[in-house]
Formats: structure tokens, sequence, C-alpha cells
């Protein structure tokens, strides 16, 4: 091999463990988070791993060829990191042809013929343009991310440019040291970037969700999640003949509110009355805000009866025990809609449209009766 001091071989020892330990952190952490570019920075470090040992041991044609491999599943995590830029769609099929097809055939001939000076051009030309179109590419939308990124594939094109300088004697002094010195700083930071990178939109991908199941002035659940549990409410109906009522709630006064306090006075309102409609719910209730003035409450457990004379009566008197914190001359009157949920397959959405229809009608005729509640044939209507 040609290394003979004791701390060139500590040291290229440290390099392989640390690429080792890479391996098994992207391995860990991929299933954790199911991140698949991870899983492809694993192969990759892997292939590294490999191509070291292999030169050490004397197959520098093998060697040389592993590394190759390794440029192609490089580029194939590239493409999944950079997933989310629009710009990079049609450069994709292309990174897909190099990374499959280009670098594993002349890996294929580097492992068959040798060591051969000009199978290397191609190949660093191949994965090294792409590679950096796709950078610039997706540059403006993947930072901070992509700095750390962009290092690692820099460290990556130095450990390929010393084997493609060195490959006839590699092996034969620290040549190998140094390209074991790139590989694990390539390793390194690439691995933090799509770590960074995983967060970052993990985060996003969490604030997305909370935007799609709660509503962000009431902090009520989302029509999203309403549905949902009125799915999960008609197979307990079907299994254990476990019934359950929609309520659809009207606020009203609010546009007078708005227009004679403002508008500020009319959105604490709204707040109010959703905490009042929610402390008034029982404990496997749901409630979701429909509309600027509807809300819609799905109490399991109950029948038609038990709903009005029990939820639908507490949340008219939740509206009534005590004026707005913000307008103390002002209480909260409700108007309120409900209907068994039918065994029958039909939509959340076609429900509270029909429960919507009838407010509509009651909130036109006015009069002082309060709680409305749906007959099953009108439903079917």
């Amino acid at each position: 091999m040609g290394l003979h001091e004791p701390v060139q071989w500590v040291a290229l020892g440290v390099f392989a463990g640390a690429l080792v330990l890479l391996v098994c952190l992207s391995v860990v952490l991929a299933n954790v988070y199911r991140e698949r570019p991870l899983l492809l920075h694993a192969a990759a470090t892997t292939l590294g791993v490999l191509a070291l040992q292999l030169y050490v041991g004397g197959q520098r044609d093998v060697a040389q060829a592993a590394l190759v491999l390794l440029l192609a599943v490089a580029g194939l995590q590239l493409r999944d990191l950079t997933h989310h830029v629009g710009a990079l769609r049609g450069l994709r099929p292309w990174l897909l042809g190099i990374c499959i097809a280009v670098l594993p055939a002349l890996a294929l001939a580097m492992g068959a013929m040798g060591w051969e000076l000009w199978l290397w051009p191609p190949a660093l030309a191949a994965a090294g343009g792409m590679s950096l179109l796709m950078l610039l590419r997706a540059w403006r939308q993947s930072r901070p991310w992509i700095w750390w990124l962009a290092a690692g594939l820099a460290a990556l094109a130095a450990a390929a440019g010393e084997a493609a300088w060195h490959g006839a004697d590699m092996g034969r002094g620290t040549e190998v040291l140094t390209l074991g010195g790139w590989l694990a700083l390539w390793s390194a930071l690439v691995f933090l970037a799509t770590l960074w990178r995983s967060r970052l939109f993990g985060e996003n991908r969490v604030r997305s969700d909370a935007r799609n199941r709660q509503d962000p002035l009431t902090g009520l659940a989302t029509p999203l999640v309403l549905a949902e549990r009125v799915n999960a409410a008609r197979l307990m109906m079907k299994r254990y003949r476990h019934p359950s009522v929609l309520l659809l709630v009207h606020i009203e006064d609010l546009s007078r509110l708005a227009t004679e306090l403002g508008s500020e006075v009319a959105g604490s309102a709204v707040v109010e009355a959703a905490a009042r409609i929610r402390g008034a719910m029982g404990d496997g209730d749901v409630a979701a805000r429909l509309g600027p003035v509807r809300i819609a409450v799905l109490a399991e457990g109950a029948s038609v009866p038990e709903a009005t004379a029990n939820i639908a009566s507490r949340i008219l008197v939740a509206g009534l025990k005590e004026p707005l914190r913000m307008a103390l001359t002002e209480f909260l009157r409700f108007r309120i809609v409900l209907c068994a949920v039918p065994v029958e397959d039909v939509p959340a959405a076609t429900l509270l449209q029909r429960l919507s229809s009838r407010m509509d009608e009651q909130l036109v005729a006015g009069g002082e009766r309060r709680i409305h509640a749906l007959a099953p044939e009108e439903l079917r209507r």
C-alpha cells in the first residue's frame, strides 16, 4: 500500500470509521424520519467504504468502479433532495438516465478493462455537469441547507478527481489517505445537509397539517377533521347502533357588531363564541368552524332528543350567560339546526349543506324558536 507511518494508518482508520458511523446514522435516521435521501446516502457512503477497502487490498480496477457507482447513487440522492424545485422537472429524467445507465455502464467498463484514463472524463463530466446544473437551479429555493450540500459535492468532486488523477498509482502512496479524507468530508457534509433539509421540510409539513386540521382563529377543528369524525361515527352506528347527531350553530348579529363596533369586536365575538360552544360540548364531541358565522358540532352517543335537550340547550345558555368581553352590552345569540347522522353513506358536506339550507330558511322566517331538528325524510330529499 505504501503507508508505512503509524499515524497515516490511524488517520485512514479514522476516515473509514467515520464513514461506517455515517452509514449507521443514515440508516437509523432514515427509518425514524422516513427520509429516502438518507437511505441513498447510506448506500453511497457504503460504496465509499468499499472503494477504500479495495484500494487498500490492491483491487484498483474494482475500486474505481465502486467510486463511479458512488457518483451514480449520489446523483440519485441529489435528485431526491431537489424534488421540491419545480424548475428541475425537465432535468430530472436526464439525471435519472445518467445515474442508472451512463455511470453504471462506465463503472462496468472500468471493472472489466482496468484503469483507463479516458474513462474518467465522461464520468466526471456527466455527474459533475448535471449536479452543478441542478444545484444552480435549486439554489434560491433550497437555502440555507444547500450550502452544506454544495460543499459536500465539491468534496466528492475532489475525491473523484484524486482517483482519476492518481488512478494508476492509487494504493502505492498516501493518495488513498487523501481519498479517504475527501470521502469522509463529503459524507459528513451531505449528511448534515440532508438532516437540515429533513428538519425544515418536516416543520413545514407539521404547519401544513395543523392548518388543515385546526382553524387558526378559533382553535376549533376544520371541516376535514369533522368529515373524518362523521365517517367514524357512521361506522359505530353500523356496528353497535351507536347514534350520533350533527348540529349547525349560527352566530347572530355579527355583521351588526362589525358595522357598529368594528371588525375587531366581531372577530373577538367569533373567538368567544367558539370557546363557549367548546365548553358546552361533551368530552368526545368535536366542533369545526365552517365559515365566518357558522360552527358545526358532532355529538356522538346522543339521539336527536338528547342532543336537543342537552347540548343544543347548553350552547344557547352559554351564549347568554354573560356579555361579550369587548362589548359589555352585547350577548351571543345562537340558532341551531340539527339532525341525526344517517346510517347511509351520505357525505358530511351534503349533510352540512342541507342543515345550512334549513338554517337559511329559519333566518328568513325569523321567530323565537332557536332549535330546529330535521326529520330523516328531509335529509333524503
